[in-house]
């Protein structure tokens, strides 16, 4: 039976590394590349799959120090130099092993993969994990996991015994031809929300590149910019990023833009198919079972 894990507290703000900040520690000093992994939250959980975003997390397990021989600031960076830039300006902090991870992390940072994320709400939204993330609370994890059992849980039925589990879940009794199918249509809704949380990730990177300045973000609205008319984009561009799309390179974003927004809606109709297919078959599973 899968159970059901929370993700870790929030950690100390000294922790997170920008995705700048990380590549520069790992480049710096390759031996720090497991300590950082990437932190999915409520705010970056996306429905099937949650791509790799711009923070990182600090993962030095609790209790890793004195087996390492660690015992002070300077024999961390001594050990991992990479962090020096990052973590120097805690260096006087005075709680012991102020770099690691609580004891009630140790759970969710040791859990297996592949795994379901579940996100908050009366309809949460389960994305696909394979990857090193760390999951932070209140977003749950279920493991063991497969793609029939996300596929059971993204249906009206496993979101309402979602809401009722407390550490695991009873799953409906699934006949095997069902089972395939079901299995199939939730790994092509991953395939398919991948390729989607890419092609919006690359455009946005882009911009970004192209556009801003020195340590710069992007604003919300460029951050979901297939939302965005090509004039509303241009204006956008220019009060987020201080900076104008010039105007000889206008027609290379203009058909960018165009075609990249098509792409992104067909995707996620695409996705919605797929929803609908699976709710088709799974939601009956539901009725005749007993939580």
């Amino acid at each position: 039976m899968p159970i059901l894990i929370s993700g870790i507290p929030t950690p100390r703000s000294a922790l997170f590394f920008h995705r700048a900040e990380r590549n520069q520690a790992v480049i710096f000093d390759p031996a720090c590349a497991p300590l950082l992994r990437p932190v999915v939250d409520v705010e970056t959980l996306q429905p099937w799959y949650t791509p790799v975003g711009e923070r990182w997390l600090l993962t030095i397990p609790h209790g890793y120090s004195q087996r390492a021989n660690i015992a002070t600031f300077t024999d961390l960076i001594q050990q991992y130099p990479g962090l020096r830039l990052r973590l120097s300006h805690y260096a006087d902090t005075p709680e012991p092993y102020w770099w690691e991870m609580p004891p009630a992390a140790s759970a969710a940072l040791m859990t297996a993969t592949p795994r379901i994320l579940i996100g908050t709400g009366d309809h949460p939204a389960l994305s696909w994990d394979t990857g090193n993330t760390v999951v932070l609370a209140p977003i749950r994890i279920l493991a063991p996991a497969d793609h029939l059992t996300l596929a059971l849980l993204a249906t009206e039925g496993g979101r309402r015994a979602l809401r009722q589990a407390q550490d695991s879940i009873s799953l409906p009794t699934v006949p095997t031809a069902m089972a395939g199918r079901l299995a199939e249509l939730a790994a092509q809704a991953v395939a398919v929300a991948h390729e989607r949380q890419t092609l919006a990730q690359q455009f946005a990177r882009r911009l970004l590149a192209d556009f801003g300045p020195p340590g710069s973000k992007l604003s919300p609205a460029l951050e979901h910019w297939w939302e965005l008319e090509f004039r509303d984009l241009l204006a956008e561009v220019v009060r987020a990023l201080r900076n104008p799309i010039p105007e000889p390179f206008q027609p290379f974003w203009v058909a960018r833009h165009t075609e990249d927004r098509a792409r992104y809606y067909a995707l996620t109709a695409e996705i919605a198919a797929l929803e609908a297919a699976i709710a088709e078959i799974a939601n009956p599973l539901w009725q005749g079972h007993t939580l």
